[in-house]
């Protein structure tokens, strides 16, 4: 039993492939901007001018130092507002039972099919 929304997505995409079948070829932009034009462009690259210098200082180098490694006790948790933590775990179970009753109803009628399917293949199987 297929579901409607699946069944209207699928004729749309169907639709959309009996549109476009006649134009396989992707359109590609080639002349978006004339060269003759004095637009600078990302692939201009400016030629310094004369007497400029184009050396940038370098940056002192600096020793990085291992990071020393990183002990349990170190990243240990620190307590959470009770209160917050009421909160936040109520609101967790409420959205997770949500989720999970809405679909219920899914789960049990796909079980359902798929037994029912396996029993009509059993059944029309000698050899089993």
């Amino acid at each position: 039993m297929p579901s409607p929304i699946l069944a209207r997505a699928d004729a749309l995409m169907q639709r959309r492939h009996l549109a476009t079948a006649d134009s396989e070829e992707v359109p590609v932009l080639t002349d978006a901007i004339d060269i003759d034009d004095d637009i600078p462009v990302l692939v201009d690259i400016a030629a310094p001018a004369a007497g400029e210098k184009t050396e940038t200082p370098a940056a002192p180098l600096v020793e990085a130092a291992a990071p020393a490694p990183v002990v349990a006790e170190d990243r240990a948790v620190p307590p959470i507002d009770t209160e917050w933590g009421a909160a936040l775990v109520e609101e967790l179970g409420r959205r997770v039972e949500q989720r999970l009753l809405a679909e219920i109803p899914r789960i049990v009628a796909t079980a359902v099919s798929e037994l029912l399917a396996e029993q009509d293949t059993k059944a029309g199987d000698p050899q089993r």
